[in-house]
């Protein structure tokens, strides 16, 4: 058990009663390691039968594992999101950290950005006097240490102190000083767009909350810009922006897999995708292509196939049921996944939202992926009711 995983409560311990069934193979409980990630190239949907394969995949290794899966719905809350994705992400990224690129392989990586002892002295008394109210002395020694070293912290917090105190043009300076350095940097560029956002420059404000939010999908400060922007659209869950699924994965005493979930159909095959990624090494292996004894890992390859498992459930069983409910939130994903694919969404709603970290080091096709999702999603205008022809929804 990860020191990170909280206590389950009784509704969710009531979930993981052993069941009185003999277990063929016993499951292992499996957590995520944190130090590993894939990210995923984007696909288009333009083949329904590719996610056909998957549900059906998913209906067979259920069916046909020989271990035990104990299904069942449950209400959202009882969702273990942490079991799932590991401890609380930050809420905002830390200034501190850069990305370093490595030049051979094109792997990003977070790394600490140490400051030398003159500029870190002077940083130090620029806290101190920030704490005492002198801002403009906090604003003098900032602006020492930004001339001696370009680290972004610095240049972000002696941006927000010029904002603060007024100073725009200048503050509009040191943001773009810093994003110029760090470009990752969420909080500068969330700086920079209300910088643009007080001179009535809303696009260019949007602009910057777009690459914001898509370096820290959970980002308090870029989110309540644009929820000001937006009046409150960004952050409110309406039919497009799509809340994710509602599960719950674990494996009991005996060693049976219980997999519950909340909304039907769609997140009957979502949670059962995800379930088998976790607990059936084989075919993640196969999907994957990952050496014998990978240890479990969290992957855009994962919520894209699980997403597309959910879809490919949801249109088989409106194209065989016309009783079957219509469901404005999957005809969203399924529009998204055939106009734009479905990387924006798996990184900024479910991976952005539990493991934002990991937002600053994603490839740049997967980053231009989610910049595009927030724009036309999260601060764009909703999507058009009457789907363009070809894109697969239960009518076409």
């Amino acid at each position: 058990m990860p020191s990170w995983l909280p206590a389950y409560n009784a509704e969710q311990r009531a979930l993981l009663a052993p069941v009185d069934t003999h277990i063929q193979v016993p499951a292992a409980r499996v957590y995520p390691d944190l130090g590993r990630f894939r990210y995923a190239r984007d696909v288009k949907l333009d083949d329904i039968r590719r996610t056909l394969r998957f549900s059906i995949l998913v209906a067979d290794v259920l069916e046909k594992s020989p271990r035990f899966y104990a299904l069942g719905d449950a209400r959202p809350e009882l969702s273990n999101i942490a079991a799932q994705y590991g401890p609380p992400g930050p809420t905002e990224p830390d200034p501190w950290e850069t990305v370093k690129v490595d030049k051979k392989t094109g792997d990003r990586d977070l790394v600490r950005a140490p400051l030398d002892e003159p500029a870190r002295a002077d940083y130090a008394r620029a806290e101190a006097l920030r704490a005492k109210g002198d801002v403009p002395g906090a604003i003098e020694a900032l602006r020492a240490t930004f001339k001696r070293t370009s680290k972004p912290a610095i240049g972000l917090a002696l941006a927000d102190l010029l904002a603060q105190s007024g100073d725009d043009g200048e503050a509009f300076n040191a943001y773009r000083i810093t994003i110029a350095e760090e470009p990752t940097l969420a909080s500068a560029h969330a700086g920079l767009a209300a910088v643009h956002e007080r001179a009535g420059r809303r696009e260019d404000a949007r602009r910057e909350l777009a690459e914001a939010i898509a370096y820290h999908p959970s980002s308090r400060r870029a989110l309540a810009l644009a929820d000001k922007l937006t009046g409150g659209r960004a952050t409110k869950n309406n039919a497009e922006r799509v809340t994710p699924f509602s599960i719950f994965l674990d494996v009991d005493t005996v060693g049976a897999v219980h997999v519950a979930w909340s909304g039907g159909e769609p997140a009957r095959f979502y949670a059962g995708c995800r379930a088998i990624l976790r607990y059936e090494p084989e075919v993640r292996r196969t999907l994957f292509d990952d050496p014998p004894g990978t240890p479990y890992y969290l992957s855009m390859v994962e919520e894209m196939v699980c997403i597309e498992a959910a879809i490919g459930a949801y249109v088989a069983e409106r194209m065989t049921d016309k009783e079957a409910p219509f469901d404005h939130g999957m005809e969203t994903l399924v529009r998204l996944a055939h106009e734009e694919g479905l990387a924006g969404y798996a990184m900024t709603e479910i991976l952005g939202r539990f493991r934002p970290e990991r937002a600053r080091v994603a490839p740049p096709d997967v980053h231009r992926a989610m910049v595009r999702y927030v724009e036309r999603v999260v601060l764009g205008e909703p999507l058009e009711e009457d789907a363009p022809g070809g894109v697969f929804t239960a009518e076409l």
